[in-house]
């Protein structure tokens, strides 16, 4: 028998393709994912800025733990979408995480956070103690 590695490529094609089929029956697709971040570092605070869109403000929840600051958010699937004949859908429901290491001297106390327009903005304030102290040289 000789090796045809075309014929190796269609059966692999045809393989994914009944994989991609079998996803598609099961409805819709809860995913988690990570979301893109900037971490800012300002002097005398830390400005993360997240990107969320899609989600109200009521479906995201940000915690300090072990020292990381963590953002989750969610996305529910309403019902009456459910009963729908959908021809394409590519809109996820489901969970997004991110955990973001901090600096060890944050004022976690004093943590605020804003969400505009599908940008979430945490602002971690550092205490004196990590604030950045220029020495000058003599």
């Amino acid at each position: 028998m000789i090796f045809d590695p075309f014929e190796e490529i269609r059966r692999i094609q045809e393989r994914l393709n009944r994989l991609f089929e079998d996803f598609e029956r099961i409805g819709p697709r809860v995913v988690s994912v990570e979301f893109p971040v900037d971490v800012i570092d300002e002097g005398d605070r830390i400005r993360v800025v997240a990107d969320l869109p899609g989600f109200n403000k009521e479906d995201i929840e940000i915690w300090v733990e072990d020292g990381d600051l963590v953002i989750k958010a969610e996305r529910k699937e309403e019902k009456e979408e459910k009963e729908a004949n959908y021809l394409r859908r590519e809109r996820r429901f489901g969970k997004v995480y991110r955990r973001i290491a901090l600096p060890a001297d944050v004022d976690v106390e004093n943590i605020k956070a804003s969400y505009n327009n599908g940008v979430l903005e945490v602002i971690v304030p550092k205490t004196e103690k990590a604030k950045k102290k220029v020495i000058k040289i003599e």
